[in-house]
């Protein structure tokens, strides 16, 4: 079996204004980068131990191929069993400084079913 660096598909979506056909706008969550490849990874115990002890409650790291047009005001929508909504807790961070992989801390947010 082949290994796969990136083995989920991910949704960014930003919270914008749309026009409601009546001259006037209302704000709903708008896809911005689809299809995009990534890894969401669960939290060690001891990390999830950590991250309450901060009062910062993470449960997911998300790593995805470095692009500049994520910003920590998006959420991801991530389609496995449960079409789960992460909502980001932290910037994006550049894993190793090379300019390959960026991750963001996660948490759990409502399902969209």
């Amino acid at each position: 079996m082949r290994y796969k660096l990136y083995p989920h598909i991910i949704t960014f979506q930003k919270f914008e204004q749309i026009p409601n056909g009546g001259g006037g706008f209302k704000k709903d969550w708008v896809d911005a980068i689809t299809d995009c490849e990534a890894f969401v990874d669960s939290l060690t115990g001891k990390e999830y131990y950590q991250a309450q002890q901060l009062e910062n409650p993470v449960e997911y790291n998300v790593y995805f191929p470095y692009r500049e047009d994520v910003e920590n005001d998006m959420r991801i929508i991530w389609k496995d069993r449960n079409d789960r909504v992460l909502v980001i807790q932290s910037p994006p961070i550049d894993q190793g400084g090379q300019g390959e992989i960026l991750c963001f801390k996660c948490r759990s947010g409502e399902n969209i079913r």
